[in-house]
């Protein structure tokens, strides 16, 4: 299978796993945890856009965190949250200091702010995004039960069960696995004729057989082009009868076209 666009399933499953609320132990991790924070709250005032830059802070890279600001304030002090302005400014009380601003009504939560406290005080590191970063081997987590884990994804997987006090579910039957695997692919259920074949093919490779078949499907483009054509708010329709005519329908096109070849995902996003 390829994967330069191709979302592991595994991943797509244990998406429903993973929880809201960071937990204590976890380490703080910058793409999962802060960046998130930053870019939804910080960006448009501190971000990469310095014609719209304010106080002459930046946010999206180290150098400009760290950086002396002309009122001689340091936002982020690396290691040390009592010197850092940031955390002067999210925990204020002052309408006028208190960021993020109450104009732009997302203020945020105590355990947000308490994640940014302790990604400053270890070390306040920041990392390249995810889809430019070269893929690193992770080492395996420890888990209850290793016997249950049937390659190195489920064993993330279990660990996160373990932290839940959750057992694995039992195995799924031929007809339970492809159902899930079609829904998860697709966006619909498999045919009566599907299952039927899937559940006579008694070749080791019978599931990685059906995968490989629904990625290359037309149904998988069209299922993750969906994410992309909400993203965007795409419409083929008029909407309102005052609306002129809409000719965007060949960018539709074209998305369902880069997934379904599996266009290498610097391209696709430039």
């Amino acid at each position: 299978m390829r994967s330069a666009l191709r979302f592991p399933i595994a991943l797509l499953l244990a998406m429903s796993l993973s929880g809201a609320s960071l937990r204590a132990e976890e380490p703080i991790d910058f793409e999962r945890d802060v960046r998130p924070l930053l870019s939804d709250r910080c960006f448009a005032c501190h971000g990469p856009d310095g014609a719209h830059r304010e106080a002459g802070l930046r946010l999206d890279v180290a150098e400009g965190s760290t950086a002396t600001l002309d009122s001689g304030a340091i936002a982020i002090v690396p290691g040390d949250p009592s010197r850092s302005e940031l955390v002067a400014r999210i925990r204020s009380d002052d309408a006028d200091l208190v960021m993020p601003p109450a104009s732009l009504g997302r203020p945020l939560s105590d355990s947000e702010k308490r994640t940014l406290e302790r990604w400053i005080e270890s070390g306040a590191e920041y990392a390249t995004h995810w889809a430019f970063a070269p893929v690193e081997p992770h080492p395996l987590p420890d888990v209850n039960d290793p016997s249950a884990a049937r390659g190195p994804i489920d064993r993330f997987l279990l660990q996160r069960l373990d932290r839940a006090g959750l057992e694995p579910a039992g195995e799924a039957d031929r007809y339970q696995l492809l159902r899930r695997l079609t829904l998860t692919i697709t966006g619909l259920p498999p045919s009566i004729d599907e299952l039927r074949s899937f559940a006579a093919d008694e070749r080791p490779d019978a599931v990685e057989r059906q995968v490989d078949r629904l990625l290359a499907s037309p149904g998988y483009a069209e299922r993750m082009a969906l994410d992309w054509m909400d993203i965007a708010r795409f419409a083929d329709t008029l909407g309102y009868q005052i609306d002129g005519e809409s000719r965007v329908w060949p960018w539709r096109d074209w998305v369902l076209r880069a997934l379904a070849d599996d266009l290498p995902y610097d391209e696709f996003m430039t």
